[in-house]
């Protein structure tokens, strides 16, 4: 396995970690111990995913997992981050979480009060490492600037071969700048990396010189970035096995110059989308949330977010 800095906390991150969001149930933790087994020792889960309890599942029993969660932007008030972390923390069933990410901003919420109850959590030894996610630069700023004694250390974001808004709007090289990580998700462009022909088949020659697969190809182009780690979902073992071999070997500088000239598209995220899922995160990160929560049995009430602890 090949690591990466995180932050500047001295600590190494695999460069290769496993993402959860719409993870297959009954499939997804055997596939989540086949990675651990094989050594991608990193897992990212949300409680927006409804996936915390098989992450929980996969670790237990394990040591030396990096274990990556985030908390709603509906859930950012003080004491809702407090209540959103202690139900994480059960799901999950460890006793600190490696690093608490804020999902997504909420305008509506000043960062401020959020990073308070952030600090606090890591005073208390219940979190580890603050992280943040779809965040801009601007806006990964002044979330620092509102913690008073402890740092972000990444800040995950869309990015691939096909999705390349960190390199387009300066985000990448703030944070190189930061010394703040970066975390890739949908490394394969949501699957839009296969849709589009000629930039997979281009993938795929490349690979057939290195006697490696588009997908591994595609996934090495982005750690090869630098300060970057990827988070690709898997739902089989052999899904995980194909991921794992994107590293532990190196593109040739003309292969990565060759990938780079590849026209991206606007993220899923990106743009417009972006803009109006942010001002709205509030909302619609509540309904997903509590959609999950309800069926784990979790009573909800109206207008007091979550009444019954897990």
């Amino acid at each position: 396995m090949d690591f990466v800095d995180l932050g500047k906390t001295g600590e190494k991150l695999p460069a290769l970690g496993m993402g959860t969001w719409k993870l297959d149930r009954r499939r997804g933790a055997e596939a989540l111990k086949a990675g651990l087994s094989l050594g991608s020792r990193f897992i990212d889960t949300a409680e927006m995913y409804g996936t915390e309890d098989l992450v929980g599942e996969a670790i237990r029993g394990e040591e030396g997992v990096f274990v990556a969660t985030k908390v709603s932007p509906h859930n950012l008030r003080h004491d809702d981050v407090l209540k959103a972390c202690s139900r994480s923390l059960k799901l999950l069933g460890v006793k600190a979480i490696d690093l608490y990410q804020v999902h997504w901003p909420n305008p509506s919420i000043p960062i401020s009060e959020t990073m308070s109850a952030m600090e606090e959590l890591v005073a208390e030894g219940k979190v580890r490492y603050i992280g943040v996610s779809n965040f801009s630069a601007g806006e990964l700023k002044a979330a620092q600037e509102a913690l008073k004694r402890e740092e972000i250390v990444s800040n995950q974001v869309e990015y691939s071969v096909t999705a390349r808004d960190p390199e387009n709007n300066g985000l990448a090289d703030y944070c190189r700048s930061s010394k703040v990580t970066i975390i890739a998700y949908s490394p394969f462009g949501s699957g839009g990396l296969y849709s589009r022909k000629r930039v997979f088949d281009g993938l795929e020659k490349i690979g057939a010189r290195h006697g490696k697969t588009g997908s591994q190809v595609a996934l090495n182009w982005l750690l090869s970035k630098g300060n970057v780690s990827a988070i690709p979902k898997a739902n089989s073992v052999e899904h995980i096995r194909e991921n794992l071999g994107s590293v532990g070997w190196k593109l040739d500088r003309k292969d990565i110059e060759a990938i780079d000239s590849f026209l991206g598209r606007s993220p899923l995220v990106g743009g417009l989308n972006s803009f109006i899922l942010k001002r709205s995160s509030g909302l619609w990160s509540r309904h997903l949330t509590n959609k999950y929560l309800k069926e784990k049995g979790v009573v909800i009430g109206k207008g007091k977010g979550i009444e019954k602890d897990l």
